[in-house]
């Protein structure tokens, strides 16, 4: 449904997006992450038929935004950090312009249930100037929502909205990739982005340094163990030693300790360090793989591309 192929962007001398590819399929939620300045923006907004690629091209649902940038705006919403609103008008009047302008027949239903869903009904003809910035927040979602686009760009979209809308909006975007919709979401959020992408594709300095499925980039890396043992430290530090293994922590925690390692090969690594562990004497009482956050990931993954 998205498909960006080899995009560079140009600001002058300054190279804001250089040489990215990455794809979006119907019924995904990909997560575009990375630091401030990494090109998130830049490459949602020519996805979006806004900015034109100095190089490149993106195609959304089979349209290239060289050939037809207004074919794929009309095929893409658009949520940002920062919405700009027309607050003259009342809310009612502002998603009903868009409507027309996306030849939504019969708008009234669609908007009534936007509103809704946004908890908006009862400001539903007060001038958006009157809003409050998670408000107005709101308002920009229903607006990307109206005409139902087979394609969602969303940067920063829960900016400004409460723990309890967060959770409406979270549902709302998991809800729509069951709908078969392409979501390509920029975020600093990283446990969002846990929580509901797909695959991540991250972004640093213009370049993708890295992509792939979000279970698999947080379980990349070495595998680290950590094991909860009723024993004393020291017997637990000189069994693991014998081992061979090399404890990256212990620490007590009611009334227990955790030790922490990691393995290339924990078959073996962890086949040594029960046995040894057992003959000092001590009880283990569980032995578990540790998941890295996506957060960590992301930070492991950054640190190894400017190196």
């Amino acid at each position: 449904m998205i498909e960006v192929r080899d995009v560079t962007r140009r600001f002058g001398s300054f190279t804001a997006l250089s040489h990215a590819s990455f794809v979006v399929r119907s019924g995904e939620i990909v997560a575009l992450l990375g630091p401030n300045g990494a090109g998130k923006t830049t490459a949602s907004r020519i996805i979006a038929g806004i900015l034109a690629p100095t190089e490149g091209d993106a195609i959304v649902d089979r349209i290239s935004v060289r050939d037809d940038a207004n074919a794929v705006r009309a095929r893409c919403g658009l949520v940002t950090d920062s919405p700009a609103l027309y607050e003259r008008m009342s809310l009612r009047s502002y998603l009903t312009y868009f409507a027309r302008m996306y030849d939504v027949p019969q708008p009234g239903p669609r908007i009534a249930q936007l509103v809704e869903l946004m908890g908006l009904t009862s400001v539903l003809d007060r001038k958006l100037a009157s809003f409050s910035r998670g408000m107005k927040q709101k308002a920009a979602i229903a607006r990307a929502l109206v005409h139902e686009p087979p394609v969602l760009l969303l940067d920063e979209p829960a900016t400004a909205l409460d723990p309890e809308m967060t959770q409406t909006f979270r549902e709302l975007i998991v809800s729509l990739r069951a709908q078969h919709r392409a979501i390509l979401l920029c975020t600093h959020d990283l446990d969002e982005a846990q929580r509901i992408s797909d695959r991540v594709v991250i972004v640093d300095r213009g370049r993708i340094v890295r992509e792939g499925a979000t279970d698999e980039l947080r379980s990349a890396g070495r595998p680290s163990f950590r094991a909860e043992l009723v024993a004393d430290e020291a017997p637990v530090r000189a069994a693991l030693g014998t081992a061979g293994v090399t404890v990256e922590s212990i620490a007590a925690s009611n009334g227990r300790l955790e030790a922490r390692w990691s393995s290339d090969d924990p078959a073996e690594t962890n086949t040594r360090a029960l046995r040894a562990l057992l003959d000092a004497g001590a009880r283990v009482v569980s032995l578990n793989l540790e998941t890295r956050s996506l957060e960590d990931a992301y930070l492991a993954i950054i640190k190894e591309s400017r190196q």
